[in-house]
């Protein structure tokens, strides 16, 4: 087996803290999750981390962007190829089933705004990518949805609301799906 070259060494490294730091911010939160448990639970030391990354919120923004777009890409594909509007809408209706599955991430998400400064350049990244996400499928969304006069951020902020809200999180019923479901019959009538 051929020896990595100094550059694949330092990008699997660096997917490997990405991926320890993936799993223990949607486990245990944001401020549970320390560089020093990052490091160990990828098989590195600290100053690995520290090569590859600013800091602790360097990391969480890099692992919020990935799992945001993640979820978002085949939900967009899917919406390409949808037969007509209440296709879309049952796609959304699955996705944000899916998405409020998806364990403490909401909740990891509040956590890191509540402790970072508000005038820091980690919030108002946390903003950009949470509102690029929105834009991305709110454009997509008034592509699909004819005579629809919503500005696409605020309409997919709408649906990734409903589908990471925090109490979606632990309760049965109502599902994420129905909110959505009920939402967009509002919009669409």
């Amino acid at each position: 087996m051929a020896r990595l070259t100094r550059v694949e060494s330092q990008a699997q490294t660096r997917q490997k803290l990405l991926d320890a730091a993936r799993d223990m911010f949607s486990r245990d939160g944001y401020a549970a999750t320390s560089i020093d448990r990052i490091a160990d639970a990828a098989g590195f030391s600290k100053g690995a981390v520290y090569s590859n990354f600013a800091g602790k919120e360097a990391i969480f923004l890099e692992v919020l962007e990935a799992l945001g777009q993640a979820s978002l890409d085949p939900l967009l594909e899917a919406i390409d190829t949808a037969s007509g509007a209440d296709a879309v809408v049952e796609l959304l209706v699955a996705w944000a089933d899916d998405r409020s599955q998806s364990g403490n991430w909401s909740l990891t998400i509040l956590e890191h705004a509540r402790t970072a400064d508000l005038d820091t350049q980690s919030l108002e990244r946390q903003r950009e990518i949470l509102r690029s996400h929105w834009r991305q499928l709110g454009e997509k969304l008034v592509g699909k949805f004819a005579g629809v006069s919503a500005e696409p951020e605020t309409l997919g902020a709408l649906m990734h609301e409903l589908a990471y809200a925090p109490a979606m999180t632990f309760v049965s019923r109502p599902r994420a799906g129905d909110l959505v479901r009920l939402s967009l019959k509002a919009i669409l009538a």
